[in-house]
């Protein structure tokens, strides 16, 4: 009895048992599940919110984009006002001729940035000075003031922008701005800037890339584009541009987003759903950064924005990346419990590639920046060797980063410079300071051109406060220092000339008063007695000695330059009569060879004879100190007249035959000359649609061969207007 008891409590025992395992199972299993679906949450979340900042941080990246780019159409249009300011300074303090020679070189120096248009009107509404671009008429002087936005104050303020067409095809958005200046004594007049701010904008915006396929856009405080991709959309309205092209599309939020902040002036990020972007067409939803631009040129209430967008889709295909891999991980956590320790470390290390990947495009976009920065930003090491090189490096000088990376700098350093002295002074300096800053040098580019740039650099220390190198950033300061120095030799130039004048007046005086005593001496003697002689020799001499002080004044005086045709005869003849008595005492024959009654061409005269003066000034130094034999020929051919100037000095080396007809380069000694002779000869003969060329064997290159240079000015013959109307 007791033994059938004992088995039934067994039994009992055991049903217990496997009643409580199964709650214990079913309780595992609950709890298993509830900490999967905290996991699930915990992974939701976690996506979402590294899907918020991935999408927060793309957009901070497009901010820092269209700051840059704001900073940078503001750094051009500043640079336009300061060379307008500097012109309207130089015009108050100089003649007519000076004037148009200076807004001649502005208008070289700024059609490139966006000009183009500048004139000048006087002030019976005339315009005296006008220079534009090929593919833009003159307009009225009165619409011109009607454009301009003028107030009371000096201060100058860019007009209202207007859409107009280049072409058929192609629209622009222009403005002009306006200020005036003393023209005489009595009345003002008023100089002109016509801007074509499309150029202007897309020259800073064009190539900005967010992403793989993002740009970037900009719009006035009216809403009108600016700049597009689409240059269909250029010049007119967002806010009914994108509705025409898609009309089924709501355009709310972007709409909201222009209206309520970016033409308010605000700066910021945010989201918009597009119809198209870059040829693909349907609703697309875009990430979107946007900052203001404002400008001293611009009225006050007038603000521009600069935007930079992308789809939204390039940053979801990483935060889809992300899902699948929280996605595999707790498929494997499901796998079981006894590798859950496992998935967590497996887990742990996805997110730390995530976190690494993250940093990583964080270093692409810095990249980015860094590379689409127009100065040259280049990192050097302990060893001076080149470890960084970005692309505003290889606009500036040429070489690739391929080609500099592991070099040295010795490549760029002229042949004349002490190249590891100029390198271990530079080194020195900011090793001593921790920097050096606007240091202005030479440097040769990778096609042999000579350029001056402005280096700042600073050293560069790691955590532990090491010096691991430098950084350089170079600027290229060539157009700026030339069109300096070309200022300055044209006020000297012209000082020059106003002394000449003067001291050939004070000469001319008593040139007279000897002449005048020597007509009355001659009425005392009789023709055949010596005296008589004496004093005709003392006449001669007089008239000889009048002669060339005329003709000096004639030379050195400023004229207007209107004339539009030259008497090769006659320029050739003057300039002849000033420096026959300097090639005598110079031990130089002088030969000459001009064909009679030449046709005339087109040019100045004064201009003309400035050629012929400086290129007889240059044979006449490369025979300084042996003399030699001078030869001027002059001959008509075909539609040309042809000048040539012979002469047998040392010659030109082959080595700097490239950069003779360079601004400011010279190879005499300090106070010999300044190195604009050939300079402007080439500036005169171009302008006039002439011809300069040169021949020369030099002793440098050629012992066994005579030395000497021949420099050759072709001239276009001038045909009257009527000429070619005739039957």
């Amino acid at each position: 009895m007791s033994s059938k008891f004992s088995q039934i409590k067994n039994i009992k025992n055991l049903l217990k048992n496997l009643f409580d395992f199964r709650y214990f199972v079913l309780t595992g299993f609950i709890i298993f599940l509830i900490i999967i679906g905290i996991a699930f949450f915990l992974v939701y979340q976690n996506a979402r919110e590294m899907s918020v900042q991935i999408n927060d941080n793309f957009n901070q990246q497009q901010l820092i984009l269209a700051r840059q780019a704001a900073t940078q159409i503001n750094k051009t249009l500043n640079d336009i006002r300061v060379e307008v300011e500097s012109l309207k300074k130089l015009i108050a303090m100089n003649s007519k001729a000076v004037q148009r020679e200076y807004i001649k070189t502005i208008f070289e120096l700024l059609q490139f940035k966006g000009l183009i248009e500048i004139g000048l009107i006087d002030p019976k509404g005339l315009i005296v000075d006008y220079y534009h671009v090929n593919s833009f008429k003159q307009i009225d002087p009165q619409k011109i003031k009607i454009n301009c936005n003028l107030d009371n104050s000096d201060k100058m303020i860019l007009g209202q922008l207007h859409v107009e067409h280049e072409d058929k095809e192609k629209p622009i958005v222009t403005a002009m701005f306006c200020t005036d200046i003393p023209f005489d004594n009595v009345s003002n007049g008023l100089l002109f800037i016509k801007l074509d701010i499309s150029r202007i904008v897309k020259d800073v915006v064009w190539n900005i890339r967010s992403g793989k396929t993002g740009y970037a856009w900009v719009i006035d405080e009216t809403g009108r584009f600016l700049y597009h991709p689409d240059e269909m959309f250029i010049g007119r309205n967002a806010f009914t541009a994108r509705k025409k092209r898609k009309p089924y599309i709501s355009y709310t939020q972007i709409n909201q987003i222009m209206r309520k902040r970016m033409l308010n002036g605000e700066e910021g990020t945010g989201t918009y759903v597009s119809g198209w972007h870059r040829g693909i067409e349907g609703e697309i939803t875009k990430l979107i950064a946007f900052t203001p631009m404002r400008n001293p040129l611009f009225p006050s209430d007038r603000v521009w924005s600069v935007a930079v967008v992308a789809p939204i889709s390039e940053v979801a295909e990483v935060v889809h990346w992300m899902y699948m891999r929280h996605f595999e991980a707790e498929v494997a956590l499901i796998a079981g419990v006894f590798v859950f320790g496992l998935l967590v470390f497996f887990y742990q290390q996805r997110v730390s590639r995530a976190l690494k990947q993250r940093v990583y495009q964080q270093k692409i976009y810095l990249s980015n920046i860094l590379q689409s920065s127009v100065d040259a930003i280049i990192f050097i090491d302990n060893e001076n060797r080149v470890q960084a090189w970005n692309k505003g490096a290889e606009m500036i000088f040429g070489y690739t980063a391929k080609e500099m990376i592991g070099q040295t700098f010795h490549r760029l350093i002229p042949p004349e410079l002490d190249a590891d002295k100029e390198l271990q002074h530079i080194q020195q300096e900011v090793n001593n300071k921790g920097y050096i800053r606007n240091y202005f040098t030479q440097r040769v580019t990778k096609e042999g051109r000579r350029i001056t740039i402005d280096l700042s650099r600073t050293l560069v220390r790691s955590e532990e406060g090491e010096i691991i190198g430098s950084v350089a950033i170079i600027k290229d300061a060539t157009e700026k220092m030339e069109l300096e120095q070309r200022i300055y030799n044209t006020e000297k130039l012209a000082s020059i000339g106003t002394l000449a004048a003067g001291v050939a007046h004070e000469i001319n005086n008593p040139i007279s008063v000897i002449l005048g005593f020597t007509d009355l001496l001659l009425e005392k003697f009789e023709p055949d007695s010596p005296e008589y002689k004496d004093l005709k020799i003392i006449e001669e001499n007089g008239n000889h000695a009048k002669k060339v002080v005329e003709n000096l004044l004639g030379f050195a005086r400023i004229t207007e330059g209107l004339e539009d045709t030259v008497d090769i005869n006659h320029s050739i003849d003057t300039v002849i009569n000033i420096v026959k008595n300097t090639l005598m005492t110079k031990k130089i024959d002088l030969v000459v060879q001009i064909e009679e009654n030449l046709p005339r061409v087109q040019g100045d005269t004064r201009e003309f004879q400035q050629v012929i003066f400086n290129l007889i000034n240059n044979s006449v130094s490369a025979m300084s100190e042996k003399g030699g034999k001078l030869k001027i020929s002059a001959w008509a051919n075909s539609d040309w007249v042809h000048l040539s100037v012979a002469d047998t000095g040392i010659g030109i080396p082959d080595k700097i035959k490239p950069r003779v007809f360079d601004p400011f380069f010279t190879t005499k000694k300090i106070g010999e000359g300044t190195g604009l002779g050939l300079s402007l000869c080439y500036g005169i003969v171009k302008k006039y649609g002439g011809k300069i060329d040169f021949k020369s064997i030099s002793v440098e290159d050629n012992i066994n061969k005579p030395p000497g240079t021949t420099f050759t000015v072709s001239m276009p013959i001038h045909k009257p207007k009527d000429e070619g109307e005739r039957p």
